[in-house]
C-alpha cells in the first residue's frame, strides 16, 4: 500500500466560524495505480491533496487523523500560470527540484555552485524532453507568460517528476485547456506512470476524464466521501444520486438536447473578408519583429435566434474574431454589419471573476450599461428585478460584491449585465470552461431557455466540442486564424470533412 488515509478531517475557523473542509475521510492507494478523486468545488478535494503534501496553512487550520505515505509525493496544480514564479524563467524553476535532491550548492566554493548548477540544467532539459517538450532550451530560458497553457502544465509536470516521487497527485491538471492539449497531457501521465513506476492521484469533477485514466473511483460531497469503487462499476451502476448527478452533468456527444426546431430568421449579423494582425515585439526597445495573422480572411453570416458555434484550440482566432465582431478591436480590413447598432451586441466572458469589477456591488455592476445610457433609477430598478428573475439570482443578494458568490452565481450576474440592455446578440466566450460540470449544465439550460424567451442570437466561443453540440445549430471550425469548416451541427458531428475537425473529435474525453 502506496497511501493510506484514515479519518483525516481538516476544519478551517473564519472568524467565529468553523468550517469543515474535510470531515472523516479513508482511503488507500495502491502502488502503480490511479485513483481518481471526483467532486464539485468545495467538496474538499484538493483540501485533501494539500493534507497528503503537508501545504495547508498553520496559521487557522487544525487537521487530525494519520496520512501513511511510502515515498515521496509530489503534486501538480490547476492552474500552471498561478503556481510559476513570473519573474524567474521557468529552467531555474525546474532547477531548484532537481537541486532539491542535490547537496544545496551554497556551501560550495563558487567555482563549485557553477558546476552543480550546471548539471541540475542538464537535468532538467533531460526532464522537459521527458515530458515530450520539442524544445526545450525555448522552454528553459522562457517566462511563463511566453509558453501556452500546454507547456506551462508540462513544465509543471517535469518539476514534479524532477523529485523522483512514488506519488503524483494531479489536481484538475487539464482544466481550461483545449480538449487536443487535454488528450496530450492525459496520454503524458499515463506514459510517466508506467516509465516511472508511479502511482497517480487524478482529481476531476469530469467523469468523462476518469474514465480515461482512473482504475479506482472516490466520490466526494461535503467533505466525505459518499462512493467509491472500481471505475467500470461506478461508471455503469452508480449508487449514489449525487454521482449519478454528476454522471448525467457531463456532456455526451450524440445527446444534444437541440433537437428543436427554432424559426428562420433573417441574417442579423454579416462579416465580410475579415483580418487581424498583431504584432509580437522583442528586446529591450520593443521593437516590432514580426505580425502575427490572428484572423485571416474570414466571412460569416450569422442567423437571427440561432446559435453558431466558434470551436478551436487557443490561439485559432476564436475569441479575436468575437472581439473584432463585438468591435471591441478593430480589423486591418473587411468590415462587420449588423441590422441595428444601438445596443445590439453583448459579450459574456470566461472568467466571472477577473470580468466583474470586485469593488463594485453585483446591481452596480448589472446595471452599469443601463447607467452609461443615461436611463431613470425607477427604470433601471424595474430592469435589475427582471434580468435577476431571468437568470434565477436573487434580489435581496443586490448589494453583495462578486467575492460572495459562487463561481455559478458570478458568471449568472456576467449574463444579467449583458441583458441589462436588451441587447439581441450574445457572444458567449468560454462561458462555462472554468465550471464544475454540474453548474455548467445549469448555466448551459439557462442560456437555452433566454435564447428561447428572448429570441436572442448566440455566437458560442468554445474549445469543448461536447458543449458546442449542446448548444449549436451551425459550427465553424478555427484553425490558425482561418475557417476550415462551416457547416450544420449534425453535419459537423456525424461526417466531418477537415482532419483538423477530425482530430478535435476524436480528442474528446468520453464515457
Amino acid at each position: 500500500m502506496l497511501l493510506t488515509v484514515k479519518n483525516l478531517k481538516v476544519h478551517f475557523r473564519h472568524e467565529n466560524e468553523v468550517v469543515k473542509a474535510v470531515d472523516g475521510v479513508d482511503f488507500t492507494l495502491n502502488e502503480n495505480e490511479i485513483l481518481g478523486l471526483v467532486g464539485e468545488s468545495g467538496s474538499g478535494k484538493t483540501i485533501t491533496a494539500l493534507s497528503i503534501m503537508k501545504l495547508l496553512p498553520k496559521t487557522n487550520s487544525f487537521t487530525s487523523g494519520e496520512i501513511l505515505c511510502e515515498g515521496r509525493p509530489a503534486m501538480i496544480f490547476q492552474e500552471p500560470f498561478t503556481s510559476l514564479n513570473p519573474v524567474l524563467r521557468v529552467g531555474e524553476q525546474i532547477d531548484e527540484a532537481v537541486l532539491t535532491l542535490s547537496p544545496s550548492p551554497f556551501p560550495l566554493p563558487f567555482g563549485e555552485r557553477i558546476r552543480v548548477r550546471g548539471e541540475a540544467k542538464n537535468q532538467t532539459l533531460k526532464f522537459l524532453e521527458k515530458v515530450k517538450i520539442h524544445d526545450p532550451q525555448r522552454i528553459y530560458s522562457s517566462y511563463p507568460h511566453m509558453l501556452s497553457g500546454g507547456e506551462r502544465q508540462r513544465a509543471m509536470i517535469a518539476m514534479a517528476i524532477a523529485l523522483n516521487p512514488k506519488l503524483l497527485i494531479a489536481d484538475e491538471p487539464t482544466t481550461s485547456l483545449d480538449v487536443t492539449i487535454q488528450a496530450g497531457i492525459l496520454e503524458l501521465i499515463l506514459a510517466l506512470k508506467k516509465d516511472l513506476d508511479m502511482s497517480v492521484l487524478f482529481i476531476t469533477h469530469d467523469f468523462g476524464i476518469i474514465n480515461k485514466v482512473a482504475d479506482r473511483v472516490l466520490v466526494m460531497k461535503d467533505g466525505r466521501i459518499v462512493e467509491r469503487g472500481r471505475k467500470n462499476d461506478i461508471l455503469s451502476s452508480p449508487k449514489e444520486d449525487y454521482t449519478k448527478k454528476l454522471l448525467d452533468a457531463v456532456p455526451r456527444i450524440g445527446t444534444s438536447a437541440c433537437k428543436e426546431e427554432k424559426t428562420e430568421g433573417g441574417t442579423i449579423v454579416t462579416v465580410k473578408n475579415l483580418n487581424k494582425s498583431f504584432p509580437v515585439e522583442k528586446g529591450i526597445f520593443r521593437r516590432e519583429q514580426r505580425l502575427i495573422q490572428a484572423v485571416r480572411n474570414i466571412s460569416l453570416q450569422i442567423k437571427e435566434g440561432k446559435t453558431l458555434g466558434l470551436v478551436g484550440e487557443s490561439g485559432s482566432g476564436k475569441t479575436t474574431l468575437g472581439k473584432l465582431i463585438m468591435k471591441l478591436v478593430e480589423p486591418d480590413s473587411g468590415s462587420v454589419v449588423s441590422v441595428e447598432t444601438a445596443a445590439l451586441i453583448q459579450i459574456v466572458f470566461q472568467d466571472p471573476y477577473n470580468s466583474l469589477d470586485p469593488r463594485m456591488k453585483m446591481q452596480d455592476i448589472v446595471l452599469e450599461g443601463t447607467t452609461i445610457r443615461g436611463m431613470a433609477r425607477d427604470e433601471k430598478k424595474k430592469i435589475l428585478r427582471d434580468v435577476l428573475f431571468k437568470v434565477h439570482l436573487n434580489y435581496k443578494d443586490r448589494l453583495k460584491y462578486p467575492h460572495q458568490f459562487s463561481g455559478g452565481e458570478r458568471q449568472r450576474i456576467a449574463i444579467a449585465r449583458a441583458l441589462a440592455v436588451n441587447p439581441r446578440v450574445l457572444i458567449l466566450d468560454e462561458p462555462v470552461s472554468s465550471l464544475d460540470v454540474i453548474i455548467q449544465s445549469e448555466i448551459l439550460n439557462l442560456l437555452k431557455d433566454l435564447q428561447k424567451e428572448l429570441s436572442l442570437t448566440y455566437i458560442f466561443i468554445s474549445h469543448d466540442l461536447r458543449v458546442v453540440e449542446y448548444m449549436a445549430d451551425e459550427v465553424a471550425v478555427m484553425y490558425k486564424g482561418e475557417i476550415v469548416e462551416l457547416a450544420g451541427r449534425e453535419e459537423i458531428y456525424r461526417a466531418p470533412k477537415h482532419p483538423y475537425t477530425k482530430r478535435l473529435l476524436s480528442s474528446i474525453p468520453s464515457l
